[in-house]
């Protein structure tokens, strides 16, 4: 791998993290504004601020994929892509139980990793980046 791919790889890698911990934080809230205080409009406002933030992924991506090597763009892209397109028809369903369910598989338990993260973790195992920065 190249001193370019390894240093976009690593900068996307750290945007991916950064939108991972945003998500965690808008569940979070949503779950306290939801149970703590029982306010379904804060709730469905951060659930909807979860899908807007996955479906910007591709395009918060672009500009790192476009320094890579051409296939492992074309993977990475296909995957953003589809947490992209899943946010989206959640949006379009206007579905609280799919809006909440995004990133979580139906084996999904409480403390294990969501696909976003898993994801981070197999581009950190896939494309090693050691010194890119």
């Amino acid at each position: 791998m190249k001193k370019d791919d390894r240093s976009s790889i690593q900068k996307l890698i750290l945007a991916l993290e950064a939108a991972a911990q945003e998500i965690r934080i808008l569940e979070a809230q949503g779950k306290k504004a939801l149970f703590s205080d029982d306010d379904k409009e804060a709730y469905t406002r951060k659930l909807n601020e979860k899908a807007f933030l996955l479906m910007d992924l591709p395009e918060m991506a672009a500009p790192f994929l476009e320094k890579m090597e051409r296939d492992a763009a074309r993977d990475i892209r296909f995957v953003l892509n589809d947490f992209a397109r899943r946010a989206g028809q959640a949006m379009e369903l206007s579905s609280l139980f799919y809006l909440s369910a995004l990133l979580y598989p139906d084996d999904y338990r409480e403390g294990d990793k969501n696909d976003l993260e898993k994801f981070i973790g197999s581009l950190k195992e896939t494309y090693p980046t050691e010194g890119a920065l």
